[in-house]
């Protein structure tokens, strides 16, 4: 056997133990982006938006 192919069937056989800090992080993610959006889509349009959005009429 190669000694790639012993140590992705090392790597395969011991799964990560972090499983519960992954989702951790990935909720902090989601959380972190959620509030960013809320934000974002908060703010009022620029006029300078709006007027070039009126021309495209």
């Amino acid at each position: 056997m190669k000694d790639g192919e012993q140590a992705a069937k090392q790597s395969n056989a011991n799964p990560p133990a972090t499983l519960s800090s992954d989702k951790k992080d990935s909720s902090s993610l989601g959380n972190a982006l959620r509030a960013v959006y809320q934000d974002a889509a908060g703010e009022a349009v620029p006029d300078e938006m709006l007027d070039l959005l009126s021309k495209l009429k």
